[in-house]
């Protein structure tokens, strides 16, 4: 898959997430007969109201009957033709919108031919293939020639195939190709209960989502090393020793470079899966970390450390009620004269991916006024200070008061 699901908000089955909507298709590589007919027997088992199956397929293989093939793709409109010539297979999916069974109109046709649809693309990615399903075409021109029944509706076209080379598509599409994917937020789609009022789902379900998706060395905060801001803070500062806590841990390279340095680590993560592989990374490394799966937001860990790193945390909560419970358990887990290092998206970063909580000095001296004593704040970047490509962030050096 050539492109990342951004700000997913749950996981869901590899073949759900996996499945897009990709333009370029091998145009040399046919579609076996078998996977072909496994692909449609998938979307005959789809369910349907009263179990009519108001669905029916034309399947135009240019491999085999390359004449049929053609006049789908001549029937697709001039943008569509432009990638789609290249696909090997082409489905019409075709509705029947009356009732064999009493010859009553049948209003669930249409969205009983969708999720025959869905399940023949889903079937397609369980066998390695790729499919874009169309609504761009000429239904008349499409009956016309294909001998389609005046009474059905056509609904859509779906190119199916094998991925082929981003290069190879028309200048126009290739952005498409590489851009991240993404969708409405939950809380626009769903109503809790009722019309109007918000669901939310919980935020960690989110971050699990993204361990399990993305091998660690893709996720956008992936460090190999200690951080740069992070180990300078420590040189001025004369840290060697003490105990520290990673908050938000992910991946577990922080908190091995801290272990390597004479810390005593813990490691905090909501998600589950960046705490196994954040425990094998130490395993791996002989460190002696102890790892804890834990929401800042609602903390069940009790004892206090000298020092707190926070490397892309804080700047996940956008919300005044969850800033105060981060700063309430950040202040009951470090004693006074304890040390937050704290590293964030910057307001300047225009970026749209990211997190939704970008902050300037003057945002941090406000959100930490009681507490904590802001020793240092410097612009810099998340990855290297010398990538212009990485995002700009803040990094603030906080000193608990009491």
């Amino acid at each position: 898959m050539s492109q990342q699901r951004m700000n997913v908000q749950a996981p869901i089955e590899r073949l759900l997430a996996e499945r897009w909507s990709t333009r370029a298709f091998d145009p040399d590589r046919p579609v076996n007969s078998e996977q072909l007919a496994s692909c449609l027997e998938a979307a005959r088992w789809a369910p349907s109201c009263f179990g009519a199956e108001p669905w029916s397929y034309i399947v135009a293989d240019r491999f085999t009957d390359a004449a049929p093939w053609q006049q789908v793709v001549e029937g697709l409109t001039p943008k569509n033709q432009l990638w789609a010539k290249h696909a090997p297979v082409l489905i019409i999916a075709v509705s029947e919108p009356i009732f064999s069974h009493n010859g009553n109109p049948n209003r669930w046709a249409k969205y009983d031919t969708g999720q025959s649809i869905i399940c023949l693309c889903l079937q397609a990615e369980a066998l390695g293939l790729v499919s874009h399903q169309m609504g761009g075409f000429d239904p008349d021109s499409l009956k016309a020639n294909l001998g389609i029944p005046e009474t059905l509706h056509v609904m859509s076209v779906t190119a199916l195939g094998y991925a082929g080379q981003t290069a190879s598509l028309d200048a126009d599409f290739q952005p498409m190709e590489t851009a991240a994917r993404t969708r409405k937020p939950l809380s626009d789609i769903v109503h809790a209960g009722r019309w109007g009022e918000t669901y939310q789902p919980p935020a960690s379900a989110g971050w699990e989502a993204r361990y399990q998706e993305t091998t660690i060395e893709q996720l956008p905060w992936f460090y190999a090393e200690l951080d740069d801001d992070i180990q300078q803070s420590l040189d001025t500062l004369h840290l060697t020793s003490g105990s520290a806590l990673d908050l938000g841990c992910g991946p577990g390279t922080q908190a091995l470079s801290l272990a390597k340095r004479g810390f005593v680590v813990t490691a905090s993560d909501v998600s589950w899966t960046a705490i196994e592989s954040a425990r094998k990374l130490a395993v791996a490394e002989q460190a002696d970390i102890t790892f804890h799966v834990d929401n800042v937001l609602n903390s069940a860990l009790n004892q206090q450390f000298d020092l707190i790193i926070d490397r892309g945390v804080f700047h996940c909560f956008p919300e005044s009620n969850d800033q105060q419970a981060y700063l309430d358990t950040v202040g009951r887990l470090l004693p006074a004269g304890g040390i937050l290092l704290l590293k964030c998206f910057h307001k300047d970063e225009t970026c749209e991916m990211g997190p939704p909580g970008r902050y300037d000095e003057a945002d941090i001296r406000r959100f930490f006024a009681d507490d904590f004593e802001l020793i240092e704040a410097r612009s810099t970047r998340f990855g290297s200070p010398s990538c212009a490509d990485s995002p700009m962030a803040l990094f603030c050096v906080l000193k608990r008061l009491t």
